[in-house]
């Protein structure tokens, strides 16, 4: 029963972009329809899965042969992790996009592009196997691509020929990877099996094998110094924007390096290999060098661009601790700053539509045009930061109690200096909105605009709501916690 459901999962947002492509582009009642008829269906089978696996602790897996390899699927907890958090959020995307895209006259490509990239993102999540894995990982660059380049003009097409270059460049090192671990294992890549298989591999394999997978997905994960296609993409639609920062292509790496140290290697093997400090290191730059262009950015998207390259680097920061309070704190992370992250970008959209404002030396008095908007913004941009009431400081909370855990006290200096610089960067946004008198005049609330404004605002109270009972995502953290670790 599971086996067919994961494959429903995956594949029916694939027959609704298949449905979306063949129906005429007027019919927009019909297109609307079926993306949100695909995306519920998919995201409520995901949850039941989810639900079957954290009341019976049981967790399955199947295999499809394709000639000498097969593609295998696998519902452990890291995975449906993952899954949840995206096609939860996509959905919510969905209906923003039914109010962004509404005199769009590209919807019907739109939307194929957006319900595809979807369904690749659950295969990601629900990969057994390396082949599997890198098969939609791939895939997801490919169907990613036409949204990013969506408006067609010159700087989306030079954002979209660097997206691709990057990526692929990316996929190359993975691939080689791959290779090279298939023949030290003698052909195995199931992730349940790699750890102890990777036992007869030399240390200089074993080095040589970590970075070209960490490079391959740090790529996705914007990892300075491979960060330079993330700010670029910020020129696809703004609903686009916010899955490639909070939901499909950066969480896609990050997902690939957690499943390469714990799923790969294993905590036992990367601590033998001495090159945590290396890894920390590189992510502690990233975090402080990204909030410290961000600074510099007048343009909403982009600041948002490098407070994302920075977030990111926390979850990076937990993986490679290699302790159980820090992974939680990693875990925690990727699910909270996907629902906040998300918000910013649907809050500055707005504002963009409403105002055709793009930079925040321009946002003086809008809060008081647009006040449940940027009311949305303020709010959330304080998890960012890191404070109460809201669901990111629990997951930074996490990430400094496994610092300290680990003796690690100067990540523990970085985390909090790197909240002093979120603030620097967020706080002025929302005290310049609703300070002094913007030349704007109102205007009556259109249903296009409430179609933008409910997913944002909904998606704000669930941040309230996850920073007040934090408890409510722990079963699934423990159970990522659990998969990996002996507690």
């Amino acid at each position: 029963m599971s086996t067919v459901l994961v494959l429903i999962a995956i594949f029916s947002t694939t027959f609704g972009a298949i449905w979306i492509a063949v129906t005429p582009n007027e019919a927009k009642t019909e297109r609307n329809s079926v993306a949100l008829g695909a995306l519920l269906g998919s995201a409520a089978i995901v949850w039941w899965l989810l639900s079957l696996g954290l009341h019976s602790g049981v967790y399955p897996a199947f295999n499809i042969g394709v000639a000498s390899l097969s593609l295998s699927f696998s519902l452990d907890p890291l995975g449906l992790t993952y899954g949840v958090l995206a096609s939860t959020l996509w959905v919510f995307a969905s209906v923003y996009s039914f109010g962004y895209m509404d005199q769009d006259r590209k919807q019907r490509q739109y939307f194929s592009f957006f319900l595809l990239s979807a369904g690749i993102t659950l295969g990601i999540a629900f990969a057994g196997n390396l082949f599997t894995f890198y098969l939609f990982y791939e895939l997801l660059t490919f169907a990613t691509y036409p949204l990013v380049v969506h408006a067609g003009n010159k700087e989306a097409l030079e954002a979209g020929t660097k997206y691709i270059k990057y990526s692929l460049t990316g996929a190359s090192f993975i691939l080689a990877g791959i290779v090279m671990l298939w023949r030290v294992t003698g052909g195995v890549l199931d992730f349940g099996s790699l750890p102890a298989a990777l036992g007869s591999a030399s240390p200089s394999q074993l080095v040589v094998l970590l970075f070209l997978f960490l490079i391959g997905f740090g790529v996705k994960a914007a990892v300075m110094p491979f960060h330079g296609w993330l700010p670029s993409a910020m020129v696809a639609p703004t609903p686009v924007s916010a899955l490639l920062h909070a939901v499909a292509v950066v969480n896609a790496g990050v997902f690939g390096v957690l499943r390469t140290i714990y799923s790969v290697f294993g905590t036992e093997v990367i601590q033998s290999m001495n090159v945590r400090p290396i890894l920390l290191v590189i992510c502690s730059i990233t975090i402080l060098m990204g909030s410290f262009i961000a600074l510099k950015q007048d343009v909403l998207k982009r600041r948002l661009a490098y407070s994302t390259i920075s977030q990111l680097a926390y979850i990076l920061l937990g993986a490679f601790m290699l302790h159980p309070l820090a992974l939680a704190g990693a875990i925690l992370h990727m699910i909270f700053h996907s629902t906040l992250k998300i918000v910013l970008f649907f809050s500055a959209g707005i504002v963009a539509e409403e105002t055709g404002y793009l930079k925040v030396s321009q946002l003086k008095g809008v809060g008081r045009i647009l006040p449940l908007t940027l009311g949305s913004f303020g709010i959330i941009s304080l998890g960012m930061i890191g404070m109460l009431p809201l669901s990111g400081f629990w997951s930074k909370y996490y990430l400094m109690r496994g610092s300290l855990a680990t003796d690690s006290w100067i990540l523990l200096v970085v985390l909090l200096f790197s909240g002093f610089l979120n603030a620097l960067y967020f706080i002025p946004i929302t005290i310049s909105a609703f300070a002094g008198k913007s030349e704007l005049k109102p205007r009556q609330k259109t249903s296009v605009l409430w179609l933008m404004l409910v997913p944002t605002l909904a998606l704000a109270g669930i941040g309230l709501v996850f920073g007040l009972w934090p408890g409510l995502t722990l079963p699934l953290v423990d159970a990522v916690v659990a998969q990996f670790f002996t507690l």
